[in-house]
């Protein structure tokens, strides 16, 4: 290559790392309406640039390492921990101002570019910056969401249609069937579109699988073609997922390789075998067994008469069961359930 040729790339490189950092700085001190579009089209003209944000992500990483030392922990961090090059010094100290949160803030960013049309607020799923234990949400539509230990997912309905972000880990999807409003989730670039079915989607560092356990989805591994957050079939780069089959998006590969595998019964029962945590109980009151279906279930049990509290309850449930754990307070111990709204049920004693 001439030297001419080399020199035009390394401006071309240092360009987009300029416009990068540029962009992450107009980032942390808050988007316009106008610079978020505007950023989101520099996002989808060059693969490149997204290229450039993963590598600040593994700067952030090891950022995340140093944000754990405290004076407490001893009167200097870690050596090892500030051992970074010099050409990268001035990343990592815009990386510190930045925050831990910068990636869940993209991550809103990006739902706000393709709701920016509609004005309803984006609805945080985990009740903490992520799930601590498993947990599951039944949406407005009857549609189940499951979070993983570690997963976050943002979600905002509209008439035309329900998207959802999976900003971190693992999340199961039971759709309701609704035609005309087709049920997409994006992670990193990635769309999954139903209608009616269910399916496991994985987020990691490196890659974003996608699971399906029931019916048919389609699926896109491009952000560029995927402004709209809708999946035509006619797409070049569309895969079409039945139940038993699964397909992987390599996040560090810049062309995406087309494969859909099968994948075996017991291999889906060990994939998602996190669904089938287990809480089990010895003569433990009442209050403490339904702290710990609320903490993993959005509907939310609460005791009416305070004589329940000390019930004692011997038996172990699956979280999602929650249902079946009423029908046995009612059935053995005499207690009477009342459900208020979509998520809240009351126990009473019985007659």
């Amino acid at each position: 290559m001439s030297t001419e040729g080399e020199a035009n790339r390394s401006s071309i490189e240092e360009r987009i790392k300029r416009e990068a950092s540029d962009w992450l700085a107009i980032r942390d001190r808050g988007f316009t309406p106008k610079e978020q579009d505007d950023f989101f089209d520099w996002l989808a003209k060059d693969p490149r640039h997204a290229e450039v944000y993963r590598n600040r992500e593994c700067v952030w990483r090891q950022m995340n390492l140093l944000a754990e030392w405290r004076p407490e922990h001893s009167l200097e961090p870690n050596p090892d921990l500030l051992a970074v090059s010099v050409q990268g010094s001035r990343v990592v100290r815009f990386f510190a101002y930045a925050g831990i949160a910068a990636l869940f803030i993209l991550g809103l960013f990006i739902w706000n570019h393709f709701f920016h049309a509609v004005h309803v607020e984006p609805t945080m799923l985990a009740s903490g910056a992520s799930a601590r234990f498993y947990e599951q949400h039944v949406l407005e539509d009857g549609s189940v969401v499951e979070l993983n230990r570690g997963a976050q997912v943002s979600l905002r309905f509209s008439k035309e249609k329900r998207l959802v972000d999976l900003l971190s880990g693992e999340a199961h999807f039971t759709v309701a069937k609704d035609e005309s409003r087709p049920f997409v989730v994006r992670a990193r670039g990635t769309v999954v579109q139903a209608v009616g079915t269910a399916f496991n989607v994985s987020l990691s560092l490196d890659e974003v699988e996608v699971l399906v356990t029931e019916g048919r989805v389609l699926m896109n591994p491009s952000i560029a073609t995927t402004r709209q957050s809708i999946v035509e079939e006619v797409e070049p780069l569309v895969r079409k997922l039945h139940a038993g089959q699964r397909s992987v998006v390599l996040l560090n590969m810049e062309v995406v390789p087309l494969v859909v595998e099968d994948v075996s019964i017991s291999m889906i029962e060990e994939r998602l075998a996190w669904k089938n945590e287990s809480l089990d109980f010895t003569n433990t009151p009442l209050s403490e067994v339904i702290l710990e279906f609320n903490r993993r279930n959005h509907t939310q049990l609460v005791i009416g008469d305070a004589a329940l509290n000390s019930l004692p309850v011997t038996a172990a449930f699956r979280p999602n069961k929650l249902d079946e754990f009423v029908e046995l307070l009612a059935l053995t111990d005499k207690v009477r359930a009342e459900r208020v709204g979509f998520s809240k049920i009351i126990l009473f004693e019985g007659e």
